[in-house]
Order: structure tokens, then C-alpha cells, then sequence
């Protein structure tokens, strides 16, 4: 049912209550003029305008309750004639109006009929508490409908914000898993497929030495294993399977300099008993991997010093790799994936990066605070 058909049906019943009242003759013997019935029509008719026009419905039913009573019609009360304007006064947020108004017709109507000299113990007794909580439960009853609404209302605007919400966080939650599954790959596949190029590039130039040739082209083998693992290992994940790789960490970085060591270049690893957790560890592992990757595809050096210290000023894991590869003397770097990549990883942890090169080298060194341990 819409509030058309309520305010109709409305409309109705104070039309019919009131004829009721008005034809009971509580005034007197005489039959009741037809003008009453038309004034219970009009009180009736007002209740469709209670939602637009809530003010002046009250207003012309207060004139209306007066200039009945003046035209002497049969006695209808106070409280009944005026109760359904008061209840949607209250209901449509003019509480203070409503509560003016009944006290007004309320004292109005009293004072009338203690200047007609009638019973007093009965006007003020009896019938004046018995119209005080009519009105006063119309009126309340009215601003609870009001209340109850609004409640209703913004439960459901609450309910949709939070639905919003959750929509937000799992778009965020979807971009980041993206991005880490990104960073992942972007690392693990290059790292494998530049140790794969670099031992490629051996076996071309040891065809004269079958063994040391044997040996590069195992590790191509093996390297491009590795990158074929990763990337079915990122399917799977994409769609919807469990990552059950294990995560890598500070004691998984001898093997991951191992390859450069044997394609010739020299590694010196320094890795200090640090406590770090699950995520920095990994994240160490990450950054040391993309920073020795970037050495085998880009650096002129043949020396990499990775070391993982922690600094006794403010505690924080400090990692520095670094290389001895010549540069201009005033280098110029791209920002990429890969460098895009550790920093946010930093980031994520509270962490700082910095990435240097001059003639001397490069130089990736990335802060861990203690707190993200």
C-alpha cells in the first residue's frame, strides 16, 4: 500500500468517525444540520494535502474546530475532531507546531466552558486529562512514525555505504594481490631468464670446451625450468588456485647468487644473524634478486657485494648490493618495473630506497625500520 492510498483511507476514517460522533446528537435531541456533516467532509478532505501541506492542514483544522463550535453544531469533543491533523503535523517533523496547536485549542476550549458556568469537577477532571493524553498519544505516536522512518532510512544508507565499502576494499584488495603477483613474477621470471642469457652467452663462446659448454647449457636448462615454474605457479594462482611455494627468505640468498658465481663473476655475500620477519625477509630476498638481475642484464662489472647488516644507530635492517660496473659520469637510468617494483615493496614494509650509480658502480640500499620486524 502506497501513502496515496494511506492518506485516502485516512481521509475516510476521520470522516466517518466524526459524522458518527456529529449524528450520536452528545449536544442535544435535535437531528444535526447538514452544514455539520459537510464540516466533517472538509476535516476529512484535509488529511489529503497532510503530507505537502502538513502546516496548513493544522492550521485550517484548528479554524475549522472554532467556527464548528461557533455555529453550534452538536458537541464532537476536542481532542477526536483535531487528532488526525495533530498526528500528521508530528509525523511529517512538526512536533513544536503540533504540541502549540492542541495545547491552544485545548486551553481555548477549556476556558470556553468554564465561562458557560458548566460542571467544573467534570471540564477539568474527567474530560481535560482525558483530552491532554489523547492529544499528547497522537502527537507521539506521530513524531515515533517520523523517528522510526528516519531510523529506517539511514539504516539502509548505512547498509549501502558499507556495501560500497566492502565493494572498494575488495577492488583494493584485487589490485593489490595483482601487484604483488606482478612484482613476483617480474622478478622470479627475469632473474631466471637473465641467468639463462648469461650462460646462453658462455656456451656460445665455450664450443671448443664440451664440459664447461655442458655446464652452461644445464643452467640455461635449469634456469628456464625455474622461470616455466614460476609462471605456471602464477596461473594457477590467477585462477584460483592456493600459492603453495614457500616464501623465500634471508637464508634462501646463497643459492640465489650461486648462478652468477659460477658464470665467473664474483659474489661477496655478507648476511649478519638479523631477526627479521616473514614479510621483510622476503622482501630482502625480492630486492636482492631484481638488484643482481639488473647487474647480468645491464652492468659492464664483474663484482657484486650483497649485505644485509642491521645498523645500530636505530636498529633498522639495512641492505646494500652493489657492483663495480663503470658508468658515465653522469649516469642516466630508467625507472622501470624492476625499480618500481623493490620500492614499493620497501614501501609496503615502512621502509626507504635509494638506488645511486656513478663511475664507480651501482649501489641499491634499502632501510627496514624495526617496528615492520
Amino acid at each position: 500500500m502506497n501513502a496515496r492510498h494511506v492518506d485516502l483511507l485516512l481521509a475516510l476514517g476521520v470522516t466517518v468517525v466524526l459524522a458518527v460522533i456529529v449524528s450520536s446528537g452528545q449536544g442535544g435531541t435535535e437531528p444535526a444540520s447538514p452544514l455539520a456533516y459537510l464540516w466533517t467532509l472538509g476535516l476529512g478532505l484535509l488529511m489529503l494535502l497532510r503530507r505537502s501541506h502538513p502546516l496548513l492542514v493544522l492550521l485550517l483544522t484548528a479554524a475549522g474546530f472554532f467556527s464548528y463550535y461557533a455555529a453550534g453544531f452538536p458537541a464532537v469533543g476536542v481532542a477526536v475532531p483535531i487528532a488526525a491533523a495533530l498526528f500528521s503535523a508530528a509525523e511529517m517533523g512538526h512536533t513544536r507546531a503540533a504540541v502549540l496547536t492542541g495545547l491552544g485549542i485545548l486551553a481555548g476550549a477549556t476556558a470556553y466552558r468554564v465561562a458557560d458556568n458548566q460542571d467544573l469537577a467534570f471540564v477539568l477532571g474527567y474530560e481535560l486529562m482525558s483530552h491532554v493524553a489523547l492529544i499528547a498519544a497522537v502527537i507521539a505516536l506521530g513524531h515515533s512514525v517520523r523517528t522510526t522512518r528516519q531510523l529506517r532510512l539511514r539504516r539502509d544508507q548505512v547498509a549501502r555505504l558499507l556495501s560500497r565499502q566492502r565493494l572498494l576494499d575488495d577492488d583494493a584488495r584485487i589490485r593489490e594481490d595483482r601487484l604483488s603477483l606482478a612484482r613476483d613474477l617480474h622478478d622470479s621470471i627475469g632473474h631466471s631468464l637473465a641467468v639463462a642469457s648469461l650462460y646462453a652467452g658462455l656456451a656460445r663462446e665455450q664450443q671448443s670446451e664440451d664440459s664447461q659448454r655442458e655446464h652452461s647449457l644445464v643452467m640455461v636448462k635449469t634456469a628456464v625450468s625455474e622461470a616455466l615454474a614460476h609462471l605456471r605457479r602464477t596461473v594457477r594462482v590467477l585462477r584460483g588456485g592456493a600459492d603453495d611455494s614457500a616464501v623465500p627468505g634471508l637464508e634462501d640468498l646463497p643459492s640465489l647468487v650461486a648462478a652468477p658465481r659460477q658464470a665467473g663473476y664474483e659474489v661477496d655475500l655478507d648476511v649478519e644473524r638479523v631477526l627479521v620477519t616473514p614479510a621483510v625477509g622476503s622482501a630482502v630476498y625480492r630486492l636482492v634478486q631484481e638488484a643482481v638481475t639488473n647487474v647480468l642484464k645491464h652492468s659492464t662489472g664483474r663484482s657484486i657485494q650483497v649485505r644485509v647488516a642491521t645498523d645500530p644507530s636505530d636498529s633498522a635492517t639495512v641492505v646494500t648490493v652493489s657492483d663495480d660496473g663503470a658508468n658515465p659520469p653522469t649516469p642516466h637510468f630508467r625507472l622501470g618495473h624492476g625499480l618500481s617494483g623493490m620500492r614499493e615493496r620497501v614501501n609496503d614494509l615502512g621502509g626507504e630506497l635509494s638506488v645511486e650509480a656513478d663511475e664507480t658502480g651501482w649501489r641499491v640500499v634499502a632501510r627496514f625500520p624495526e617496528e615492520d620486524r
